[in-house]
């Protein structure tokens, strides 16, 4: 180890108290309440080094900047030291991410684990889902967060058979590719399958809404694929095209998730 490296590990606990800034303010205070355990597991020779990059420094103090927001939420004697096992991962994923719908939800959780009332909602499962997570599913899930009723309906479309029976001839269509603001809405499909599969939402396969209008809303939005398809499917095997219902529940997990990193 050459010497300026060994000057910077030495240094490691002034560099800390650089990122808090003037420890008597509340504000930066109650930092320093919180994680000052998280930064005693942190204080590897890496994090200093890494400050040393403009870039990267400006990030950790924008997203530490964020997290302090959230604890000026908090009062003084609810604030407690966050537990290493999900405050020091959460600290070295806010150094480097970059997107804020991500930062965000990883900001949300290490705030519940800060204080006393909202401690028990910070599961550090919940770091590797976010993880999981892209930018776009993330969206979605702040667009979930938003509605209380806590289901997606769906339709897809399918071709009947004069003979009997039916095919599917489009995956399950959602209102969600309207109602956010996603980069690639024809990743749907792909969204929702990684969202089952990490437990925020399940398929309830055979089930359906008793309330029509949800469904005439989907029939409505997409009626041009539903044209568009009557077309290709006008042969003699074939009946007509109409669609099965369905919808995928957020489960109790995804609630626990929900509440902890978007609410």
């Amino acid at each position: 180890m050459d010497n300026n490296l060994i000057e910077i590990v030495k240094e490691t606990p002034k560099i800390l108290t650089t990122i808090y800034g003037d420890l008597a303010q509340p504000s930066i205070r109650k930092i320093g309440i919180a994680l000052e355990t998280v930064f005693e597991f942190s204080t590897s020779f890496l994090l200093p080094l890494k400050l040393q990059n403009e870039k990267f420094k400006l990030n950790f103090e924008k997203r530490l900047n964020e997290y302090k927001k959230k604890l000026d939420g908090i009062s003084d004697e609810k604030i407690i030291e966050v537990n290493p096992q999900i405050g020091t991962p959460i600290i070295e994923r806010l150094s480097y991410t970059t997107n804020d719908e991500i930062a965000k939800m990883f900001t949300n959780l290490l705030a519940k684990a800060s204080s006393i009332d909202t401690v028990n909602l910070a599961h550090p499962s919940f770091i590797q889902l976010i993880e999981r997570l892209s930018v776009d599913e993330a969206k979605l899930i702040q667009y979930l967060s938003l509605d209380d009723k806590l289901f997606i309906p769906y339709i897809a479309f399918k071709a009947n058979i004069k003979a009997g029976g039916f095919i599917d001839i489009s995956e399950k269509l959602t209102s969600l590719p309207f109602k956010t603001n996603i980069d690639f809405p024809q990743n749907m499909k792909t969204y929702l399958d990684n969202l089952s599969s990490i437990g925020i939402i399940y398929d309830k396969v055979g089930y359906y809404k008793t309330n029509e209008d949800y469904y005439k809303e989907l029939i409505h939005q997409y009626k041009g694929l539903h044209e568009l398809l009557i077309k290709q499917h006008q042969f003699d095997v074939f009946e007509s095209v109409d669609y099965n219902k369905g919808y995928f529940q957020i489960t109790d997990f995804g609630k626990s998730f929900i509440s902890a990193c978007v609410t």
